[in-house]
């Protein structure tokens, strides 16, 4: 029998057959659009960590309390100012440092009003995480140290509050206080590794968030984050800053108060974490292909029972064994094809919905939809093999006389 024959023929029993041809092929739909779906998006989301760790240059380390040592409603210790002296004075290669204080406030301009994220940064945020200034500048130390009111704002905050005006200069009202835009950022994209700010933020001195917080001019600390010049220097960091914390405030029940965090580990940590979900998902979509299969070998079955007198002819005709066999794997095959190239375009629209939103790089390469097919393939022959033979070893005289 010739393939294409083969296949005509296939294509034919199925359009007849459409409601149940459909129902057969959704299990190795589901298990190849979980594939698909899963493979491009661990792959976009590689690559945008790679893009952001590549902007960053794997020198980004930071400390914070380290919550998973205290007990529920435990006191936690902060870092002061004094630590943060020490800091910058102890850690060769320091290029930029600063802290993160996030409040939630309303901000008005001329009956103009939005809910805003504030976050308090210090000088060098903005160059640790790669913040582009569109117009006007960031903050300098004399913003800070003075405490002066000023902000720096995102572009969604921009449009809302000035429409068409040019915002530098203008006032805006937070929190019952007024504060002067001196910098208007670019637009912000969903990176993993940020400062969790949005384009609906804005940036004011951390010297006043943390004095509101804290009270007076003592400081104090939940997080703090230092940029190096090479890796090098955040290793010999990450040694001296766990050793001055742990000699000055000791460790809780032999755990360490504070945690210190490396952008590379960090990354290590989350690339483990995508490991076991992919992993996860893989078996669960190997376990739907392999139901699947096994549908289609029931129905291969069942079309066997049907077909005993048109098989019983065939074979009245000439057709050998080898052209039943053939018959019904090119059937069984056509069938996990059809379920994996549907799988592979819902797994694709899929992904590419996900990427869309979290604005990563769409990366379906020709070798994910190859091997898509080339699992489908190797399902339908594996699973149409026992049909194909179970209908090769009828009799003709037998079949001829079926009723079916």
């Amino acid at each position: 029998m010739k393939i294409t024959e083969g296949l005509r023929e296939s294509i034919s029993v199925m359009g007849g057959n459409k409601i149940r041809a459909v129902l057969t092929i959704l299990g190795i739909n589901f298990g190849v659009g979980c594939l698909i779906a899963i493979s491009v998006i661990g792959l976009a989301f590689r690559d945008s960590v790679g893009s952001e760790v590549g902007r960053y240059g794997s020198t980004l380390l930071w400390v914070q309390v380290d919550g998973n040592s205290y007990l529920k409603g435990e006191s936690r210790i902060l870092m002061d100012g004094r630590d943060i002296k020490f800091f910058k004075q102890a850690l060769p290669g320091l290029q930029s440092s600063g802290t993160l204080f996030s409040e939630t406030y309303t901000a008005a301009y001329m009956g103009e009003s939005k809910e805003a994220q504030v976050l308090g940064v210090g000088p060098g945020h903005f160059e640790m995480f790669d913040s582009k200034i569109e117009k006007g500048r960031t903050f300098i130390e004399q913003d800070i140290s003075l405490r002066k009111r000023v902000c720096v704002i995102r572009p969604d905050i921009a449009a809302r509050l000035f429409k068409d005006e040019d915002p530098l200069g203008k006032v805006i009202r937070l929190s019952e206080r007024n504060y002067t835009v001196i910098g208007v950022t670019e637009r912000a994209n969903n990176m993993l590794l940020s400062d969790g700010s949005d384009n609906n933020t804005i940036f004011i001195p951390d010297s006043l968030v943390g004095a509101k917080i804290w009270g007076g001019n003592f400081v104090k600390y939940w997080i703090y984050l230092f940029k190096f010049d090479s890796i090098e220097n955040v290793e010999i960091a990450e040694e001296r800053i766990n050793s001055y914390l742990e000699k000055k405030y000791g460790l809780l029940r032999d755990l360490p108060r504070f945690r210190v965090q490396r952008l590379d580990s960090f990354v290590g940590m989350i690339d483990r974490i995508l490991n076991i979900i992919t992993t996860l998902v893989t078996v669960i979509a190997a376990i739907s292909i392999v139901v699947g299969g096994l549908g289609i070998m029931n129905i291969m079955l069942v079309a066997v029972t049907e077909r005993t007198r048109e098989i019983g002819i065939r074979m009245a005709v000439g057709a050998t064994k080898t052209d039943i066999v053939v018959q019904f794997i090119i059937e069984a095959i056509v069938l996990c094809l059809i379920g994996g190239a549907t799988g592979v375009f819902f797994g694709a629209v899929l992904a590419a919905v996900v990427c869309s939103i979290l604005e990563w790089k769409f990366m379906l390469s020709f070798v994910i939809v190859a091997g898509a097919l080339g699992i489908s393939t190797f399902i339908g022959l594996v699973f149409g093999i026992y049909p194909a033979w179970k209908a090769s070893r009828l009799m003709p005289v037998e079949a001829l006389r079926s009723d079916a």
